[in-house]
Parts: C-alpha cells; structure tokens; sequence
C-alpha cells in the first residue's frame, strides 16, 4: 500500500434515538434507489433473522447499520499528499446533464474533470464520506499518480464484535471495482480473513485468488469468488450488494448454527481494492501510463452500509445500553438472569448451570443456585456439576452451583450443613435462619461437635456414654479418662491399671502391656493367625503385618498353599515339563501340568509350529518367509 492513511471519524448516533432512525433512514433512502433493490436487502436480512427464531424464547436484537458513525480509514486519498490540487476526469466524458454554473468541471480534451482539494471542504474527498449518509464520497488517487494505486484498503472499525448480514456498496463517479477482496477482522485488525472475492472473470479469481467462480456456497463459511459485480457499467452510481448468510446451508436455521454465526462474526471490515475496472479501449494507454487516460481510473464510494446486529447470544432483544468508560461500546439488555456486554455469562448468584446461548431448538435460562437463603454468593464448578453434588432450586441434583460465605452458622455445596459447634434438629427445615443451633456440651469431654438431629454430643476419644460421662474402653478414672496400662484388646480378664508392672496377656499377644502380636500372628491389634502351610512353607511365621508366609520354591500364595507360575499338582507343585519359548506366560494348567501354546505353537510342549508356519522358534507365516531373505535374514531350514 502507498500513500499517506486518512481517519476520521463522525459523531457516534444511539441506536433507537429519533435522530438515529432518521440518518438510518435517510441513508437507507440514499443508498436504496428502488424498490427492487430496497427488496432484496430485505430478504437477505430475513434469511439472517428468520422469524422462526420468536416462536422460541430466543431472543434477538435488530439490526442497524453498524458502519454509520465508526471511525473509517483509507491508505490512500485523492489530493493527500500531492504538492497541488489533483486533477481526475471522469469516464462519462462530456454528455450529460452537467451545469454550466458548476465552476468545479472544467473540459479538458473533451473530457469532464475536477480537482480534489483537502484544503477546500467542497473538493476533499476523505474517508468519512463514505459512511455519512450524504450525496458526498471518498475517492482514491487517479492512476496518473501511479499505477500503484490500483491498490487501497478501506478499513471500518466497528469498535466490538457484531454479527454482520450484509454489506451494501454504491460507487460515486466511478465504476465499480474490477478486482478486490471484502475481508474481515474478528481481532481489531490484527489479522484479516476473506469474506468475499471479486473479479471481472474466471481467469482473475485465480490469478489474484486462487479461487474458481462460483455464486453459491456449499458451505456455511465457504469464501466464493463472484463476476457479478465486476462490471464496466453502469460507470457511476454503480452499486454492490454482498449477503454472508443468504444462499448459505442454515441461512434459515441461523440460530443453530455456530459455523455460520462465528463466519458473520467481525469487529473491523475492510475493502482490499485491487485493480480498478478498465474499457477495453484503453487498455493499451493504461499500460503506456498515459495521463489523459489514467486520470480518469480511481475509486470513488458514495456509501459503506454494515447491516448487522449485536452478538448477545439469544438473551437479548435490545441493544443499545452504554458504558461511561466505554462510550462507543454498545452493551446488550440482558434477560434470562444473564450479563455481559454480550450477554455472554450467568449472573453472579444465577450460575446453578452452565451458562448456554439460546437458540430455536434449545431454550435456556440462568438459574439461582439453592443455598436455602443463607447466601446470595455461589460459583460454578464443573466437577460438582459432572459428579451431581449440587442440589438445584427442584430438588435436583443437577448443576454445579456451589454456595459461598454460607451465614446463620452453615455450610456445605448448599449451605445445607451446620458448621461445627451447631446442629439442625430434627424436623427444622434447611432454609429457615435460625436452622442451625448451638450444641450444648461440656468441652472437656466433648469435641464441641454434636449428632444432626438428636444434638448428641461428639465424645473425645477417651471418654463415652450418652453424655460423655464415662472413661471409654482402654481409660480409666474418670474424669481424668486416663490411658490404661495394658492395651484393651491384648489383656485378659479386662484389666486395666496394673501399676505398671506385666499386663496379662491373651495367648496371640506378648509384651508389657500385650501391645505386640506373638510370633505366628500379625495384623495388630487383630493378631489374626499366620495359618501357613506346611508342606509349601518355610516355617510357621509369617509377615507381622501383611501376613504373607515364606514359600518353598515353586509354591506361592499367601498362606504358600497353591503352586507358582511354571509348577503344577499341588501339594507337590512338580515343575511344568514345556518349552518356555512356544508357552504363553502361564506355562501350564496348574492341576493338569498341561501346557499352554501361544498362537502359531503347538506339540505337548509347546515346542514346534503349528501347520502354515515355519522356522521355530519363530513360527513366521509364508509372508514374512517370502520377506526375510530379501531383508538379510536369511533362510530357517529348521521346520
């Protein structure tokens, strides 16, 4: 691109206002000359919002023309950055109804031309022009200036993310351009990608594209190459009508469509121009760059209409809320407990599900978490919601709300608990204030906890009863609750305190308080017996904690009573008689002493190829033979 980049930028109208609906209405005037044309953009923005989508409680906003007011910008303009008023003539030559009272045309070898001036208001001819609604236009430099002015981008920023239905052009004193690209940024002009292409034929779509014509996608997000609009006539006033969605797959099921919503998705638009369209008579004088013929090829646009609407996801059929920090951001009017400029989440204390778009077919609403009304606070978490621990507002375990900063002494997913120190009686519903009340029990000999319900205290370990009131098994001498010395489980006769001399032990226990399992036993304080087998053992003890016996070689298990892996005839687990190589991991039948073959084996012992294989031990099939001497391998001559 060459050139110097113009911006401007017009004062931003409210869409609904008064003055809004006139300049959308006045543009639309302007821009739509007849009803045919006014018609078709119609329908295009029907297919958009099919009226299918009020039948459902999906919700929309209407559209509006997104261009008007925004800032546009051009890389070049006609007399910016020239050292003098630039001359252009037009290609309509001197026929027509021109005014001789009009001291801006001058005939210049019989041809109609003008001066642009960006000094002099009435002959600049910048950017803004194009999106305000007048009789006015922007234009770039003729190509007298140089042929690099084929090339000029027109970029609109929209300024936020909008669904765009279409795209409506009209030259000023130019025709329409020969070749050029309608492109769209969904980043703020960080990155652009096609929309459209546009070419005079079918040799052009690939030479600028390499694209084939077409006029109809077969995708919804299919980037066609179209002639159309590529035209030398009309000269002027020539205009260009572009629909993302009309003619598309689901350009009647718009609503459940994410490919088709996320392909009319943009935040800035831009017109690639590429090469201006020529009259084959002065093809030759073009390439010569004769000025009085390369004067009279520029572009020249009266108006950029965006028709679009706001992205707010089916939640909202408004949109014109601002924000004073962002005043040029235009804010969706939120149902269905949703918020975001875009509508695009639940709002705090309604995220009992996860958030959904509405559309014709799926119908959705942001919940309230049930946190019984002892909180107004909860967040989504999806691994409650996949594990169902969260009870919605229909008694339903369905959702991923979880409650948070739970008051009047609950808690819990629900607030559905009370903390500790506090209890829901019985037939005390959840969602009364006072549900939870203070246990009433002694802290020295209670937890501080009580039993839901009934309000039993919690006991510390060594203390029990119905109130706490006496030594639990293992203590004595209340209200000390003092440990006994000999352990509860290994002492007989259920002594407790014998001053510190030898506890009597039971006959699997041993040690001064009977704190140890004797030799034979393990699993304290159980002290189970080692029950270890005699003929497969090594001896009566086993692992004082697992219990696992020392096997003689070719027994295992735990207690050393079946046969190990390779062994078989338990109790006396004789060695399996098989060759290793042509067995399975498992050797042989553990009773049998039969051996098991992996496939392609056989033979008692596993020890030869089963028929249609060859060269044990590796037992290849004919294929792999036919490929071994080609790969250095070898010939096997053992069968």
């Amino acid at each position: 691109m060459v050139g110097s980049t113009q911006r401007r930028r017009k004062r931003s109208i409210r869409p609904g206002s008064d003055h809004h609906d006139s300049q959308i209405t006045t543009t639309m005037t302007t821009t739509m000359t007849t009803t045919a044309k006014i018609l078709t953009v119609i329908f295009t923005v029907s297919a958009f919002w099919s009226p299918a989508e009020a039948q459902v409680r999906v919700l929309t906003p209407p559209y509006f023309n997104l261009a008007f007011g925004k800032d546009i910008v051009a890389s070049s303009t006609c007399g910016v950055n020239s050292s003098s008023p630039e001359l252009f003539c037009r290609l309509t030559g001197v026929a027509g109804d021109t005014k001789e009272s009009d001291l801006r045309i001058t005939i210049n070898s019989g041809q109609l031309c003008e001066e642009c001036d960006p000094t002099v208001e009435s002959l600049s001819h910048h950017a803004e022009l194009a999106i305000d609604g007048t009789e006015r236009w922007w234009q770039s430099p003729p190509l007298s200036r140089g042929m690099e002015y084929n090339e000029v981008n027109v970029t609109i920023d929209l300024e936020q993310e909008f669904l765009v239905a279409y795209v409506f052009i009209k030259m000023a004193n130019s025709p329409r351009p020969g070749v050029w690209a309608l492109e769209k940024s969904t980043d703020f002009g960080k990155t652009w990608n096609p929309w459209q292409y546009f070419a005079g034929n079918p040799n052009e779509c690939l030479q600028f594209f390499n694209a084939s014509t077409s006029e109809v996608p077969e995708e919804d997000d299919e980037v066609i190459c179209t002639t159309k609009f590529s035209k030398v006539v009309p000269l002027e006033n020539g205009e260009i009508i572009v629909s993302l969605v009309d003619d598309r797959p689901n350009a009647q099921n718009f609503s459940n469509s994410q490919k088709l919503q996320d392909w009319t998705k943009a935040t800035s638009v831009r017109l690639r121009l590429l090469q201006t369209k020529t009259l084959l008579g002065h093809l030759m004088a073009v390439r010569r760059q004769d000025p009085t013929v390369t004067r009279r090829y520029f572009y020249s646009i009266k108006d950029i209409s965006i028709g679009g609407r706001c992205v707010c996801n089916g939640h909202a059929e408004r949109c014109d809320k601002r924000d004073a920090t962002q005043p040029n951001k235009l804010f969706c009017e939120c149902h269905h407990n949703t918020c975001g400029p875009q509508c695009e989440r639940c709002c705090p204390g309604f995220v009992q599900k996860k958030w959904q778009r509405v559309t014709t077919n799926k119908d959705f609403m942001c919940e309230p978490c049930n946190c019984h009304g002892h909180t107004n606070a909860c967040v989504y978490d999806p691994e409650i919601d996949t594990k169902k621990l969260s009870l919605d507002i229909h008694g339903n375990y369905d959702g991923g709300g979880v409650c948070q900063n739970c008051e009047h002494n609950t808690k819990g997913i629900n607030c559905e608990q009370c903390i500790d120190g506090f209890y829901r009686p019985f037939n005390v519903p959840k969602d009364v204030p006072n549900v939870c009340h203070q246990c009433q029990c002694r802290s020295r000999f209670s937890t501080g906890s009580c039993e839901e319900g009934s309000g039993r205290c919690m006991c510390k370990p060594q203390y029990t009863g119905e109130n706490c009131d006496r030594c639990n098994n293992g203590y004595h001498n209340f209200p000390e609750c003092m440990p006994c010395d000999c352990h509860v489980n290994g002492t007989s006769e259920g002594l407790c305190d014998v001053g510190g001399g030898q506890c009597p032990c039971k006959s699997n226990y041993m040690g001064r308080k009977c704190d140890t399992c004797r030799s034979q036993y393990y699993n304290f304080p159980e002290c189970k017996e080692c029950d270890c087998s005699r003929i497969g053992s090594q001896g009566p003890d086993c692992d004082v904690t697992t219990g696992q016996c020392r096997c003689q070689p070719g027994f295992n298990g735990l207690n050393c009573s079946t046969c190990a892996v390779g062994y078989h005839g338990f109790p006396t687990c004789t060695l399996c008689n098989c060759d290793v190589i042509g067995c399975t991991e498992a050797i042989c039948e553990s009773q049998t002493g039969r051996c098991i073959c992996k496939p392609n084996y056989t033979g008692s012992q596993c020890e030869r190829c089963v028929p249609g294989y060859y060269g044990y031990p590796y037992c290849y099939g004919l294929s792999w033979l036919e490929f071994l001497p080609s790969a250095g391998l070898g010939v096997f001559t053992h069968i």
